[in-house]
């Protein structure tokens, strides 16, 4: 009898990636579509006082995301010269935000650092694991915390009671499974039998490096929560400049929301979803009740400045093909 279709094999063929293109495509639509752009005199509507300050916040996480990545290279031993883990990292960016595949700027990252450390996957790759799991660690965090604070203010429906649980325990699962990696042996046997006994020690190593830098991790922490809250500021000053009078914890939670949707793998660079998730969210906290034309446009202003700032990553990539720099040659050590 033959095995029915596995949804991540369908995700990841020709006719799934036509599928999660023309999902990007709709929503952004959609949203576009329920903008009153005559209303706004076009992108003029917007208080450039407040989005211009707010798209170059936006800006501002990428940095702060490339200075944790090269923290946690120089836990496992990886010395790369700064300009050139923050050339990579842009470029990364730009592949995550137009090719299939959640993970494609971490491949392309990963690409990268195995020319400059070819006996070095295993740290290289653990690098790349441990810089998303504290991103998203940070994320829930603060999502639950956000969470919380509204509900205890403002009060909720089931749904947003349903996301701090999601939230929380996410969470939990997250920090019991990075503390149980890097602090217990159990895993080993598995990896064993999985990876082979010299991927398995490799693995285990870089896993030890990480977990004795206590101080690195604390700051990668402290650096994964500056990335998120830098991104909600700009779009909560986002909102105020196109009319919305909503709050930071608010947009705050929205946010997280959104940023959550993102990473679902039926969308290209969580286009669409993480706008459409963005509405929606705020739809349940009650903000913008009446200013749908302004949540509409808030969106289409968000998806913009992420566009925006992936295209910079990808002129940063092109300027290394032509003139290989900041990552076109050996990268000088630190």
């Amino acid at each position: 009898m033959k095995s029915g279709v596995r949804p991540a094999s369908f995700l990841q063929s020709p006719a799934g990636t036509a599928l999660r293109y023309a999902l990007s495509l709709a929503v952004l639509a959609w949203l576009a579509w329920r903008v009153d752009w005559v209303r706004f005199g076009g992108l003029r509507g917007l208080d450039w006082t407040l989005a211009l300050p707010a798209a170059l916040l936006a800006g501002l996480a990428y940095p702060l995301q490339a200075w944790r990545w090269h923290l946690l290279l120089r836990a496992q031993g990886l010395t790369l010269a700064a300009r050139w883990v923050q050339g990579v990292c842009w470029i990364g960016q730009f592949y995550n935000s137009f090719l299939p595949g959640g993970v494609a700027g971490d491949a392309v990252r990963f690409g990268y650092l195995w020319r400059e450390h070819p006996d070095r996957k295993a740290a290289a790759a653990a690098s790349l694991l441990a810089d998303r799991l504290l991103g998203l660690g940070a994320l829930l965090a603060l999502a639950a915390l956000a969470l919380g604070l509204h509900l205890s203010r403002a009060g909720g429906g089931a749904e947003l009671r349903a996301l701090l649980t999601a939230s929380t325990v996410a969470f939990g699962l997250l920090l019991a499974g990075g503390w149980s990696a890097t602090r217990t042996r159990w895993w080993e046997p598995l990896s064993v039998r999985l990876l082979g006994a010299e991927r398995a020690t490799a693995w285990h190593d870089a896993a030890v490096a990480l977990g004795g830098r206590h101080a690195t991790l604390a700051l990668a922490a402290l650096l994964s929560v500056a990335v998120w809250l830098v991104d909600f500021i700009s779009l909560w000053l986002l909102a105020r400049s196109v009319g919305l009078e909503a709050g930071l914890l608010g947009m705050t939670v929205a946010a997280a929301a959104a940023y959550v949707a993102a990473a679902l793998p039926i969308s290209i660079g969580g286009h669409g979803v993480r706008e459409g998730a963005l509405v929606a969210v705020m739809a349940l906290l009650g903000l913008g009740t009446g200013q749908s034309g302004q949540v509409a446009l808030l969106a289409v202003a968000f998806w913009a400045v992420s566009v925006g700032w992936s295209l910079f990553g990808g002129a940063v990539w092109l300027l290394s093909l032509l003139t290989r720099w900041p990552v076109g040659e050996p990268s000088k050590r630190d």
